[in-house]
């Protein structure tokens, strides 16, 4: 090895806040953007951005699928600021990459993202496809079946309470070509068709709302206005959502959003509530029958607050659909690591039985990953009988587990052949990304590497058991779904 080779190799070493040795990337940009974008929400655009540009100049088409990816509020991650971010960056140094795709900006994610284009480069293109999008949305109004997108839901109009919101709204029906005051006539008939909860509401016409068809967000957001001005209705309602005699869309939240109402933090005591119970029941079920897997989540200190919630929240939503052999069992680890068993009917409830005595301390994965062994090395549990992945939900941001510049991975592959066991495939899911740490470089098989607070990367790792990460990541990438998504030569 000459100078410069080794040099790099010593460059491709980190660690922890912990001092675990790690990686600060996996061989691949596109996959160190792959495995941290949904966990972005506190880096800073600096941070976010280079992460992007380096994938780009890797492959410019699977940069832009990711950033698609991140965005995708049903199929993928949900991350609106992130994809807001990386849009502005795109239009500046890159729109080649987003102007193709402006037209599906509000499929993946809302039409108000198009706003995150004002002052930028591509701010002509964007208010070219929000005009073609709201004059056919206007022409399906005279139709009596006429579909409609989302985007009469999320444009800015002049009649708001924000100010910056009027501002917006003026500017918009001036791009567009119309009159302010006509602007807001015929968003008001767009909204009217598609039934926006809000309008109804701004007006005193609770009793024409139909529960059973409001957005599971509002439904969280607007669940004690529904109480106070439509109590009888709405009770009666949530009982039957409660039982599965209705429906109540939950499709686009996360666990932690139902998580969080009803436990404010590890230390305080769940509070019961019947429409977040109804939501949390009706979550989609991302998780197969019979899934062979147990998820092991960071309880430490450094996941204090929104990552606690979504590392549990998690955790609960695939113990509970897991028909498996793990049905209603996960682990967690800080200083010690511990088996739940969940017990009790509703969410607050199985939050109130889990033993939290040693959460909020230190970091110790590799104590997990121990107790796994341990406990089948005591009970002679044979090769077949182990779980066939461990799901590891955290920050990434382990204790120290040894000297050698090995990866956490490598070092528990020896632990585990050394006591005659093949290391299970080995999910990494980090959700509050704050530095570039990663136990895996891409090429190593039986490892995933993704991230996010989405309980729809359940299904996406389960199809992706003993594949390397780049080629876990691939196949996501390739779905059909993402197939529309161009990049301009």
């Amino acid at each position: 090895m000459d100078f410069a080779d080794a040099a790099r190799e010593n460059a491709r070493w980190t660690r922890t806040e912990n001092d675990a040795v790690a990686l600060n990337g996996t061989g691949s940009a596109l996959l160190d953007l792959f495995g941290t974008i949904g966990a972005l929400r506190e880096a800073e655009d600096a941070r976010i951005n280079r992460l992007f540009a380096e994938a780009y100049r890797e492959n410019p088409l699977l940069a832009v699928k990711i950033v698609f990816y991140g965005r995708d509020v049903r199929g993928g991650l949900g991350e609106r600021q992130t994809f807001r971010t990386l849009m502005r960056h795109m239009a500046g140094y890159h729109p080649e990459a987003l102007r193709p795709n402006l037209d599906l900006i509000g499929i993946y994610g809302r039409y108000d993202d198009l706003y995150a284009l004002v002052d930028t480069p591509l701010e002509a293109d964007m208010w070219a496809a929000m005009k073609k999008q709201f004059e056919e949305d206007r022409a399906a109004l005279e139709i009596p079946n006429g579909a409609l997108s989302l985007l009469g839901k999320w444009i800015k109009t002049a009649d708001s309470s924000s100010a910056q919101t009027r501002r917006l709204g003026i500017l918009t029906a001036l791009k567009l070509g119309y009159r302010v005051y006509e602007f807001k006539r015929i968003v008001r008939a767009l909204r009217k068709k598609l039934g926006v909860i809000e309008a109804l509401m701004s007006t005193g016409r609770w009793e024409e709302i139909r529960y059973p068809a409001v957005p599971g967000r509002a439904m969280l957001l607007y669940r004690k206005a529904f109480l106070r001005h439509d109590e009888e209705r709405y009770n009666a309602y949530i009982d039957r959502a409660i039982n599965g005699e209705e429906t109540i869309h939950s499709g686009t939240l996360f666990p932690y959003d139902l998580v969080e109402k009803v436990w404010a933090d590890w230390w305080e005591t769940p509070r019961e509530d019947k429409v977040v119970e109804a939501q949390w029941r009706q979550l989609p079920n991302y998780v197969a029958p019979g899934t062979n897997a147990l998820v092991i989540a960071d309880t430490s200190g450094s996941m204090r607050g929104r990552p606690m919630a979504t590392s549990v929240g998690l955790a609960i939503y695939f113990a509970e659909r897991n028909t498996g052999a793990y049905h209603n069992m996960w682990m967690s680890f800080s200083n010690n690591s511990r088996i739940h068993l969940l017990r009790g009917e509703t969410l607050a409830q199985k939050i109130a039985s889990l033993d939290m005595d040693a959460w909020a301390q230190n970091t110790n994965l590799r104590g997990a990953f121990e107790r796994v062994l341990g406990i089948a090395i005591k009970h002679h549990v044979p090769e077949e009988e182990m779980p066939k992945s461990l799901i590891v939900i955290s920050d990434m941001e382990i204790d120290r587990c040894g000297d050698k510049r090995w990866t956490f991975h490598e070092q528990m592959e020896q632990r585990f052949r050394e006591a005659g066991y093949n290391l299970p495939n080995v999910i990494f899911w980090n959700v509050n990304s704050r530095h570039d740490v990663f136990h895996s470089d891409a090429k190593r098989r039986g490892v995933q590497l993704v991230s996010g607070q989405s309980a729809a990367t359940f299904k996406h790792v389960m199809d992706c058991v003993g594949l390397t990460p780049l080629d876990a990541m691939l196949k996501i990438l390739n779905d059909e779904r993402y197939a529309a998504i161009s990049v301009a030569a």
